[in-house]
């Protein structure tokens, strides 16, 4: 008979059997669960980007192990015509970024940091099929659109304010905050 620690969930017995002594929640889904069930939450996947590109967009990154890089996306939006950056954090490219710019030589440092950030929060690098970070520097103020797409293809996009990246809102029809849906994805 096989004997759970005290932390171990009373599922684990059967994922334990199946992997030789070790398991894990993602093989007892992909074993035990529909498909639904077994792919990680969009809202998820969502908030680890958001986390990801917030940590970028402050101005100081520490994501890179080992190093701290001064991030200026929205300085190099702002220097750009069109006025903003779409950096793929699964390529590690960027359009709208100066050639041989900070921007262009960071962003291969960030793709290759994203995975142990994923790990970090409970995500695989996997899960995601687009991960794209639109950095805009408007009349307005900076604001950033993270827009994603999981292995389901389900891709949403939501806008964030300033380098602090607030969600946006807007007001519903009956005058409260609301957090502002973006109808069609971006990028």
């Amino acid at each position: 008979m096989l004997r759970l620690g005290p932390s171990e969930p009373p599922f684990a017995a059967s994922a334990k059997s199946r992997t030789n002594g070790t398991h894990s929640l993602r093989d007892f889904a992909a074993v035990h669960l529909p498909v639904s069930f077994a792919c990680m939450k969009h809202n998820k996947l969502h908030s680890v980007a958001h986390n990801y590109a917030d940590s970028l967009a402050g101005g100081l990154s520490f994501v890179v192990p080992h190093q701290v890089i001064h991030t200026h996306f929205f300085a190099e939006a702002a220097a750009n015509e069109e006025g903003f950056i779409v950096a793929d954090f699964l390529t590690g490219k960027a359009h709208g970024a100066y050639l041989e710019g900070e921007v262009e030589h960071a962003l291969p440092l960030f793709k290759g940091a994203f995975p142990d950030f994923c790990e970090k929060h409970g995500v695989d690098v996997s899960d995601y099929k687009a991960f794209l970070v639109r950095f805009v520097a408007g009349n307005n103020g900076n604001s950033y659109v993270v827009t994603i797409q999981d292995q389901n293809g389900r891709r949403s996009s939501r806008e964030y304010i300033g380098s602090e990246g607030r969600r946006s809102v807007t007001p519903d029809k009956l005058g409260r905050l609301r957090p502002k849906n973006l109808h069609a994805p971006l990028d």
